[in-house]
């Protein structure tokens, strides 16, 4: 059986994938923190709020033309914290990306707090996102 915790990010990035936003915000504290590794594009930083991070949806999915996919490979969880491994992939035009992916997250109380996101390749990043 998996922990509560796998659960919950993996419902969450089936809703994500589904652009099942109501899921979403419903696993999101109000004052979540979310933040972005890597490069010099313009989703990197740290974002703060709940409707400031489905800002940031909008505009991962605006640079991406919506193209902008998750292909999960791992989970792994405990009372606090959960990690995904994936691969992320996104074309546009005749720019595409594909880079490994980690992210890190705290969860209390059934909701995500805080967030980390990490990739294998911040330049691949600046350019397709810039």
């Amino acid at each position: 059986m998996a922990h509560p915790n796998e659960a919950l990010l993996r419902k969450g990035y089936e809703a994500f994938a589904s652009y099942d936003l109501d899921t979403i915000r419903a696993l999101f504290a109000d004052d979540i923190v979310w933040h972005v590794g890597g490069g010099r594009n313009p989703l990197t930083g740290t974002i703060k709020g709940k409707d400031e991070v489905f800002g940031w949806f909008a505009k991962l999915l605006t640079l991406s033309d919506g193209t902008f996919k998750i292909d999960v490979h791992d989970v792994i969880a405990n009372d606090n914290h959960a990690v995904v491994l994936s691969t992320d992939t996104a074309q546009r035009g005749d720019k595409s990306l594909r880079v490994e992916a980690v992210a890190v997250y705290h969860i209390d109380n059934g909701q995500v707090t805080e967030a980390w996101f990490f990739n294998s390749d911040a330049y691949a990043d600046d350019e397709f996102f810039s």
